[in-house]
């Protein structure tokens, strides 16, 4: 089968899913040899979603994956608008029973990447930016999904704390440029993720059960949160660059609001990942690292095959229920037929099946007020949730006014993704500007 014609393995495996449920979905996976991805794919279809979070500042732009030639040099990464600096800063340590000040380095790899999405979805979730721990490092980091934790120079606790301790230690500057009359510029410098201590230890040399999150920064957080899937995470743990391909996808596609997507060169990919690898060894990482991607984010619709990466608009990776759908847009030859799909109530290895509609209906954008009526209404919830304070009805006015595609039917899930996507923009617009 051609990889690419067929499309990364996660959409093959939700097409197979759905043309002929369990029993095509398995001899698919036999056929293309891959048991690990089959497994992640059904841990996040059939486990039910834990929302998790990250900054859209650090969805866009991600730490190094390898430890750096210069471990104490700054992390500079621009975004188009965003502008992100890390700087490691010097700390005192007790080394042989006296006070040393000495930095600890920039934090690298995929445990200071797992420690993060866990720190700042905790800070989110619970709307508090004391963020608690656990009882003791081998309880934390069960907590992040690590089973089998290990001690001594090169086990997994030692590995994971002097990461955490590097994160911990440093001071971030995010920066975002307005181009435009309704774009306002704003910067957050200097925060820190915990400014109580510098490390895993509290001042007593015991494990912090708890650390407090600068205020500076938690508000910022609470802004600018991207929903993940902590699922999915921990399938990709081990992993920096599928890390950071799912939490760039997961920021970038569902904000795409052009049918005909985004078109972005390796480079700009490249400076986004914080890989420093040869162009062509870059290519060929981003490509393998996809297909584990997709396993556990089909709704992912980008296409990684050409000179240049194209991005299309995509679910979030919540949304699981809009598989099918999705998946009839991403140009396969063949259109699926009304199926079978994986319920997110039930464990692996114990499908239920659901009907999928072949077809959808399409509809216009609701005219007049968003209010009332059962056409309205679910747009009306949106503007409520995400658009608050400001009236739903102004909001929808300015979306008819601004959106090129206004005039174009769509299903009732693709307005609502575009919808909400306006919304979002428009209320941190709004906000920057009062």
């Amino acid at each position: 089968m051609d990889q690419v014609k067929a499309g990364p393995i996660g959409q093959q495996y939700a097409l197979a899913l759905i043309e002929g449920g369990e029993t095509q979905l398995r001899t698919l996976a036999k056929n293309l040899g891959d048991q690990s991805m089959l497994d992640a794919f059904l841990r996040v279809q059939t486990e039910e979603p834990v929302p998790a979070f990250l900054h859209s500042a650090l969805c866009a732009m991600s730490l190094p994956t390898k430890r750096p030639k210069d471990e104490t040099a700054p992390i500079l990464r621009q975004d188009g608008k965003y502008a992100l600096a890390i700087s490691p800063r010097p700390i005192i340590q007790n080394v042989d029973g006296k006070a040393v000040v000495k930095s600890l380095g920039v934090p690298y790899g995929a445990y200071p990447r797992v420690a993060l999405i866990y720190l700042l979805s905790q800070a989110v979730t619970k709307r508090s930016r004391d963020v608690y721990l656990g009882r003791n490092f081998t309880e934390w980091m069960r907590r992040l999904g690590y089973q089998t934790i290990s001690y001594g120079p090169r086990g997994t606790a030692n590995l994971m704390r002097e990461q955490v301790d590097r994160l911990l230690a440093c001071e971030w500057q995010i920066r975002w440029e307005g181009q435009g009359d309704a774009d306002n510029a704003f910067a957050v410098r200097d925060v820190k993720i915990s400014n109580e201590y510098a490390g895993s230890l509290d001042r007593d040399g015991a494990f912090a059960r708890e650390i407090r999150m600068s205020e500076v920064f938690y508000n910022h957080l609470v802004e600018h949160a991207v929903p993940l899937n902590e699922v999915a995470v921990r399938e990709l743990k081990a992993i920096p660059t599928a890390l950071d391909l799912y939490t760039y996808l997961a920021y970038r596609l569902p904000r795409i609001g052009s049918d005909k997507g985004q078109m972005i060169s390796w480079d700009q990919l490249a400076s986004h990942l914080g890989n420093n690898a040869d162009s062509k060894r870059f290519r060929q990482t981003v490509r393998e690292t996809w297909q584990i991607v997709s396993s556990v984010y089909p709704n992912a619709n980008a296409d990684f095959s050409g000179k240049r990466i194209v991005l299309k608009p995509s679910h979030a990776p919540l949304e699981k229920t809009s598989v099918g759908p999705h998946l009839r847009l991403v140009g396969q030859d063949k259109k699926p037929t009304a199926g079978t799909a994986l319920t997110s109530s039930v464990g692996a290895g114990q499908i239920s099946k659901q009907k999928v509609e072949p077809t959808a209906n399409l509809i216009a954008f609701p005219t007049g007020t968003v209010r009332y009526g059962d056409a309205g209404r679910p747009f009306y919830n949106v503007g409520l949730d995400k658009g608050k304070p400001w009236d739903v009805d102004m909001i929808a006015t300015e979306f008819r006014r601004g959106f090129a595609g206004i005039d174009k039917l769509r299903t009732e899930a693709e307005w609502l993704r575009i919808w909400s996507s306006f919304v979002e923009r428009y209320a941190e617009r709004r906000r920057g500007s009062a």
